[in-house]
């Protein structure tokens, strides 16, 4: 059995997120079950781009130090990192690290921040992707630990442990794997090939829910309170009740297709976990589009695809008065469906691929959905009903 713990955390004040993460430290047996004498271990945050805290789309960085107050009893060897969507270089990421305010980390803690932005091309023998180039920060750990952030996702839906885990692939180059999986069901496989790859060094993860986001996540949604940290060893069973906070699990096209690989049961039950008592802390009003099942389009004739594309997914808006012409988009967009004219980024919609990228990375908010009627109306009938 996959057993997942919560603890109960109503804000980020170090006292309360220490006396969550110690209950989850010692219901997971102790740090000494996950983090070996001696061991070099490296953090695997959530820091998508250069966000404050506040905004609630990165890893709270109390949540990491509360971690490391107790592995630093084991090792001194701690390196926190991520790669975020942008640039993978020493410039970029220490505008990142002070941004979402981990330089916290290095003042308070034994750990580093992470200052190897090298990367290996890497035999990960997955189902949909045989090679990939992956961080030396990962690579060259001994153990690692998955702390992750609750979000929605507009191409995923919901990004979690599993979901992070495609931070392990350098900077630009996942505009690359974007442009190789633009399909959401090949996407999926994508990031199981990259759990199950990194699975051999992580030891635990960690979802920081205590304020989530709703709403167009993962970087333009909206703080949402939660209050709950999470902590288990399987992140397919974790993802399955943090997604239970607000949503049935199986709506999420990524756990479909886990499901699918046999990586977690369908109906839950190889999950341990008190799913009833788990209802009282259901978000009534958390805001989240649900996505289309991630193998529905898959064998439909092209013309069918081009039509949901074009009726049946969110079409990128950039706002004007928003927009500042800082080419983010056009350089992180797989498809080159951006252009900037005349100060303003322009969209070519027959080219666009649905990934939104351009919405994730934009730090002025400028990139906004544009729904059709259709597309509301299918997703309006499209929730699950029943499970778990």
């Amino acid at each position: 059995m996959n057993q997942v713990y919560a603890a109960s955390c109503s804000d980020y004040e170090p006292s309360h997120v220490q006396a969550a993460v110690d209950m989850l430290v010692a219901e997971s047996g102790g740090v000494q079950a996950f983090v070996p004498k001696d061991a070099k271990v490296f953090i695997k945050v959530n820091l998508v781009r250069d966000m404050a805290p506040e905004k609630c789309g990165t890893t709270h960085p109390e949540v990491v130090i509360a971690l490391i107050n107790h592995i630093q009893k084991q090792t001194q060897n701690i390196v926190v990192g991520d790669s975020s969507g942008g640039l993978y270089t020493a410039g970029a990421m220490k505008t990142v690290y002070a941004k979402c305010k981990m330089t916290d980390v290095e003042q308070r803690t034994t750990a580093k921040l992470n200052d190897d932005f090298d990367y290996t091309e890497t035999e990960i023998g997955g189902v949909a992707l045989n090679k990939c180039d992956i961080t030396n920060s990962f690579l060259n750990a001994d153990v690692v630990i998955n702390v992750t952030k609750l979000k929605t996702h507009s191409f995923a839906g919901y990004t979690g442990a599993v979901k992070n885990l495609f931070g392990l692939v350098p900077g630009l180059v996942k505009v690359e794997m974007h442009s190789r999986f633009p399909n959401l069901g090949e996407f999926c496989n994508l990031l199981c090939d990259l759990e199950q790859f990194a699975s051999k060094k992580i030891t635990l993860h960690v979802i920081d829910a205590v304020i989530g986001m709703d709403g167009d996540g993962p970087t333009n949604g909206k703080p949402k309170y939660m209050g709950q940290i999470l902590a288990a060893q399987n992140p397919y069973a974790l993802d399955s009740v943090a997604v239970k906070l607000f949503a049935e699990p199986m709506e999420m096209p990524l756990l479909q297709v886990a499901a699918k690989r046999g990586l977690i049961a369908e109906d839950l039950s190889d999950v341990e976990f008190d799913w009833e008592n788990w209802q009282s802390c259901k978000i009534a009003d958390f805001e989240f589009s649900p996505v289309t099942d991630a193998d529905t389009f898959l064998h439909m004739p092209e013309w069918v695809k081009k039509l949901a594309k074009k009726y049946l997914t969110k079409k990128v808006k950039i706002d004007k008065s928003v927009c500042r012409g800082c080419g983010k988009c056009t350089m992180h967009c797989p498809a080159k469906a951006i252009t900037v004219v005349s100060g303003k980024a322009n969209v070519a919609q027959k080219k666009c691929i649905r990934c939104y990228c351009c919405q994730e990375l934009c730090p002025f908010d400028a990139v906004k959905f544009k729904k059709s009627l259709l597309y509301r109306f299918v997703h309006r009938f499209s929730r699950t009903k029943n499970g778990r």
